[in-house]
C-alpha cells in the first residue's frame, strides 16, 4: 500500500493510497501549513491533526482558504480495515496477535536445549570435581566438600537471580546459572560412590600394576559411578527446565525475543480473569508434562540400575 498526493484543482490537494479502492478503517494527516484543512474530517483538539474515518475509496481532499505553499511536507498516517486470513490458530493467540501454538514450540525447543547443556556441564564439572575430591581426599576433599555444602546450602532460585541480575538475561547466563546450581549435586554423588569403589580389589590391583591416577579413576572407577550419575542427570535436567522456566516467569531469564515456557505464562498472567485462560495454561500444561516426563525416566532408570529388583 502506497500513499500519493495529486492536485484536484485551485487550492486543493487529494491524497489517497494505491492500489485504488483499498478500504482504509481512517486516515491521519498531519501537519498541514496554516489555513488548510482536510474535508470531512475531525480535527485534534490541541495538535493540528485531521482524521477522516473510513475515508471513501481511500482518499481524502486537503483544502485552503489561500493558495498552498509550492513545496510543503506533511505526515498521512493510514489504517486499514481487519481483514480476515486463513489461518487457523488452534491453541489461540497472545496478547500481541501471535499463535500459542508456534510460541509453544519455541519455548520447548529453548527448555531442552538449555536443560541438555546446563544438566550436562553441571555434571561433567561436578563429576570431574567429586572423583577428584574422592582421590586426593585430605585438605583438597576438604576443600571441594565444604563448597558443595555452602552451595546446598543456598536456594537455587536466589543464586540464580543474582547471577542474571550481575551478568544480564539471556541463554548462555541462564545455562551459566543453572550450572553453578547444580555442579555440587554430582560432586557429592561422584565422591560418596567413587570412595566405596577405591575401597575394592581391582582399584587396589590397578594401583600394584602402576596405572595412572587420571586411568585409573577414568577408565576403573568412573564407569561403575556413572549408572547414579545418568540417573541424576536426567532428574537435574526436569530441574534446570523448571529453574529457567521460574527465571524467565520472573522476567529475568531470557529476553523478550526468545520467548520461553515460564515467559509465556508470565505474558498470560493478567489475562487469567478474563477468560483468555490458554495463553497460561497451555504453556503451563507443556511445562507439567517436559518435567514429570523427565521424572519419570530418572526413576525408571534408578529402578533398572538397581540389582536389588532384579527378579
Amino acid at each position: 500500500m502506497t500513499l500519493v498526493a495529486e492536485p484536484c484543482g485551485l487550492n486543493c490537494l487529494g491524497v489517497g493510497v494505491q492500489p485504488e479502492g483499498t478500504r482504509l478503517a481512517n486516515l491521519q494527516i498531519r501537519n498541514l501549513p496554516a489555513g488548510a484543512t482536510v474535508e470531512g474530517a475531525r480535527k485534534h483538539p490541541v495538535q493540528p491533526w485531521w482524521t477522516v474515518d473510513n475515508p471513501e475509496g481511500g482518499k481524502v481532499r486537503i483544502a485552503s482558504n489561500g493558495p498552498l505553499p509550492a513545496t510543503f511536507t506533511f505526515l498521512a498516517i493510514a489504517r486499514s480495515m481487519d481483514q480476515e486470513t486463513d489461518f487457523v490458530f488452534r491453541l489461540g493467540t497472545d496478547s500481541f496477535g501471535r499463535d500459542m501454538f508456534s510460541a509453544i514450540l519455541y519455548g520447548v525447543r529453548i527448555c531442552v536445549f538449555v536443560g541438555l547443556v546446563a544438566a550436562g556441564a553441571a555434571m561433567v564439572i561436578g563429576t570431574g570435581l567429586g572423583l577428584l575430591s574422592a582421590w586426593r581426599g585430605g585438605i583438597t576433599d576438604a576443600i571441594i566438600m565444604r563448597a558443595v555444602d555452602f552451595m546446598l546450602g543456598l536456594l537455587a532460585l536466589l543464586v540464580g537471580l543474582a547471577i542474571l541480575a550481575i551478568l544480564g538475561n539471556g541463554v548462555s547466563k541462564v545455562v551459566l546459572a543453572i550450572v553453578i546450581v547444580q555442579w555440587s549435586y554430582y560432586a557429592r554423588t561422584a565422591r560418596s560412590f567413587a570412595m566405596s569403589e577405591l575401597g575394592k580389589e581391582y582399584v587396589e590391583a590397578a594401583r600394584c600394576l602402576r596405572l595412572s591416577p587420571a586411568r585409573i579413576m577414568l577408565r576403573h572407577v568412573l564407569p561403575n559411578c556413572m549408572p547414579q550419575i545418568i540417573v541424576l542427570f536426567t532428574l537435574n535436567i526436569a530441574s534446570a527446565i523448571s529453574l529457567e522456566s521460574s527465571l524467565s516467569f520472573l522476567g529475568v531469564g531470557l529476553p523478550l525475543t526468545r520467548p520461553s515456557l515460564g515467559m509465556l505464562i508470565a505474558s498470560g498472567d493478567e489475562f487469567i480473569f478474563s477468560h483468555k485462560y490458554w495463553i497460561s495454561i497451555y504453556p503451563g500444561i507443556v511445562l507439567l508434562v517436559m518435567i514429570v516426563a523427565m521424572n519419570l525416566l530418572g526413576d525408571r532408570l534408578r529402578d533398572l540400575n538397581n540389582p536389588r529388583l532384579d527378579r
